[in-house]
């Protein structure tokens, strides 16, 4: 997980946090962040299916793929009691490099194994955004109550050729329904000191806090 942002999400936590009796906030946080050599590996990675997961249908793990290649990856961990009454989230992320697609995210509920990436798999975006294109990559998926979310996000590319500090874009939002209505508004619980709670709703992104693809 990313220790080096958690001054700036505690900061974000709490701003959001004094203001959360005043209005509604779909976006739980966006943020910069980058693939660094200090990162994680895991040998292959989770095959592009091309189809972006939604709240219509649960969708199945689409495989993995290279198993004899490694790849850089990172973690992000959101607290449960951050999406109490909103439980439709909504993922978006944006790769800021003019070159090869280099990014792929993913979400999983609780933990993430990269042994067994099938495990706890919730839904992934089908594709890496387009180089081409000032375009974000979109997916939605529904996340069991009471449980932490983890996203993942990979290099596709392997062994850090071309993804390493590059930087990417993540937003989180989320909603009572799939009409996109507002989460009830809930208490805050106190983070845990071994989770990396991500909130904030631009506020990291103010703050300047700074971070894939291959085909399938």
């Amino acid at each position: 997980m990313k220790i080096r942002f958690a001054v700036l999400q505690m900061v974000a936590f709490f701003g959001v946090m004094s203001f959360s009796s005043m209005a509604l906030a779909d976006v739980v946080t966006q943020f910069d962040d980058t693939l660094n050599s200090s990162d994680p590996t895991q040998s292959g990675r989770m095959s592009r299916s091309g189809v972006p997961s939604d709240w219509s249908a649960t969708k199945g793990f689409p495989g993995s793929i290279n198993g004899g290649v490694t790849y850089y990856y990172t973690t992000y961990t959101f607290d449960a009691s951050v999406f109490a009454g909103g439980q439709y989230i909504q993922l978006d992320y944006f790769d800021y490099s003019t070159t090869t697609p280099e990014f792929f995210l993913s979400a999983y509920a609780g933990s993430y194994d990269p042994n067994n990436k099938a495990l706890n798999y919730l839904g992934d975006a089908g594709s890496s955004p387009d180089y081409f294109s000032s375009d974000a990559v979109s997916f939605q998926i529904v996340l069991p109550d009471a449980t932490n979310l983890v996203l993942v996000l990979n290099e596709t590319i392997g062994s850090g050729l071309h993804a390493l500090g590059k930087p990417f874009n993540i937003e989180v939002e989320n909603f009572s329904d799939t009409d996109f209505d507002s989460p009830v508004p809930v208490a805050a619980a106190t983070p845990e000191p071994s989770t990396f709670v991500l909130l904030g709703t631009g506020l990291v992104g103010l703050m300047g806090a700074a971070r894939r693809r291959l085909a399938s």
